[in-house]
């Protein structure tokens, strides 16, 4: 507690404050801020853990967010979408093949959404989206006239 104070008086700040401008913003390592903040190394490590500044913590917080976003956005999309629906396309046409991929990305997302899944299986999940976006992507690009454009740009840009 006394290196608390003492911290905390010499920058001026809560001791919270000062560890998130030390390890997130100037990255520093632990014997970097530890000599900074003239505290030893246990205390600043400790203090890093407490306040999940450390770099493991960081990473791991951000990840968290980004796939809590991620699911939040999916399940907005989703909101207004029965995956039982009939299919307006059938047989073997383009149109029917885009409209399969367009469903099982769906799918896909609705399967990400539930918390009930293990991280195996939502990294399966996950690629399988990215997987289905590209393919309908490529679908889109085919339609409008501009995959063969873009295939032929990729060729001559790799020469």
């Amino acid at each position: 507690m006394d290196y608390k104070a003492m911290v905390e008086e010499k920058f001026g700040k809560p001791l919270k404050e000062i560890m998130h401008e030390v390890c997130v913003e100037k990255g520093m390592e632990k014997w970097d801020g530890a000599e900074l903040l003239d505290v030893p190394v246990k205390t600043f490590v400790a203090w890093r853990s407490r306040f999940r500044f450390g770099p493991m913590q960081i990473q791991a917080d951000k990840a968290k967010k980004m796939r809590n976003e991620t699911i939040k956005k999916y399940k907005d999309e989703l909101n207004d979408i029965n995956i039982d629906r009939p299919f307006e396309h059938e047989g073997n046409s383009l149109k029917a093949f885009k409209e399969l991929i367009e469903r099982t990305l769906e799918l896909e997302k609705y399967k990400r959404t539930i918390q009930a899944i293990g991280t195996m299986s939502a990294i399966e999940i996950t690629w399988k989206i990215g997987m289905l976006e590209s393919t309908l992507d490529s679908i889109i690009q085919f339609e409008s006239g501009k995959l063969y454009d873009q295939y032929m740009f990729d060729v001559r840009y790799l020469k």
